[in-house]
């Protein structure tokens, strides 16, 4: 795929997550006082799903951050440790001067 496909899909994947976690959020604010039927009521199904939705994408996101974060700590504690361990001298880096 080239770059502006990419991105373009990316941004299209982005609304839509976007338009999910809003809708779902409208329909709980707006469902909420229901006149509930019993049991087998239907927009209690639905405000069921719409926070079990939420909630899956809650956790998907904070899964996502927390290895996100580990990643980052993970190279750059490897960055550390590359440069002390692995401190390349030269002469030049001595800065020793070599003469005839």
């Amino acid at each position: 795929m080239s770059k502006g496909r990419n991105r373009v899909v990316t941004w299209i994947v982005l609304a839509a997550l976007g338009i999910v976690m809003l809708g779902s959020s409208a329909f709980i604010i707006i469902n909420a006082e229901h006149d509930c039927t019993g049991e087998e009521c239907a927009v209690c199904a639905a405000l069921a799903e719409c926070i079990r939705t939420l909630d899956n994408m809650g956790s998907a996101g904070a899964g996502a951050v927390q290895t996100v974060l580990t990643c980052c700590l993970t190279a750059a504690v490897c960055i550390i440790i590359i440069k002390l361990c692995y401190a390349h001298t030269t002469l030049i880096s001595l800065k020793v001067e070599l003469l005839d």
